[in-house]
């Protein structure tokens, strides 16, 4: 059985996305839940939060990617292979984990985006790397048994953020109190119509009987509006 994963997403940036990830963390991790958070923003704010710049250098060489997202996918992104079998998880507490962001995950944008409409043909190869994120965040959480998956995304409607949002149940929508958030909200709820619809299409013309795939609900379950300068 999967682990539930909540996405956190709006197009519209500073509105706090980050900032309740990181939050609701620690506040689900202390009432006893054991959590898998994710950063998937290739900017890695969220990482940027809860690890110190000594860390980040450790995590963050030149020449290597293991232990980050990026480093997960890569071998699928090459050619060379799927995705990790065990993505590297940084532990922050017995309770709190981190799937570790990159700036180098802005390269698998292109792909994932070639990628979408060959889901239509069949294409196996297709299906692995718009699952990639999915089934990433669940060998995650079965290695350390987690209840629940937070996802911070950054904010724009491309590739990263669809697949991202196809992995996901449920979605929760940060806003700001300005007109330019809530005028954000008319693009972004037909466009997650739009996805969920797609992927359902794309889903059930699946032959690949081993293959798990995501099923793409992306539920809303609400807005948080931030009131104060967020990040």
């Amino acid at each position: 059985m999967s682990v539930p994963v909540i996405a956190f997403f709006n197009n519209n940036g500073g509105v706090g996305k980050t900032s309740l990830v990181y939050h609701l963390s620690w506040m689900y991790s202390e009432i006893g839940l054991k959590v898998l958070s994710s950063d998937f923003d290739p900017q890695a704010n969220l990482t940027s939060a809860f690890l110190d710049d000594d860390r980040l250098e450790e995590l963050w060489p030149e020449d290597t990617h293991d232990k980050t997202v990026y480093g997960s996918i890569e071998p699928l992104l090459r050619g060379i292979g799927d995705i990790s079998e065990r993505p590297y998880i940084e532990e922050i507490t017995d309770n709190l984990h981190l799937l570790v962001g990159d700036l180098s995950l802005a390269r698998f944008e292109e792909e994932l985006s070639s990628q979408w409409p060959l889901c239509l043909d069949g294409k196996e190869r297709a299906y692995r790397v718009i699952s990639a994120f999915w089934r990433m965040l669940q060998r995650g959480a079965s290695e350390i048994q987690a209840d629940v998956i937070l996802v911070d995304l950054g904010p724009n409607l491309g590739a990263i953020n669809r697949a991202a949002l196809v992995a996901s149940d449920y979605l929760i929508v940060p806003l700001a109190p300005d007109l330019f958030s809530l005028q954000g909200l008319k693009n972004l709820g037909p466009t997650i119509r739009t996805w969920r619809k797609e992927w359902e299409d794309r889903r059930n013309r699946c032959q690949i009987k081993e293959l798990e795939l995501p099923k793409g609900k992306i539920e809303p379950k609400g807005t948080y509006s931030c009131n104060t300068p967020c990040g």
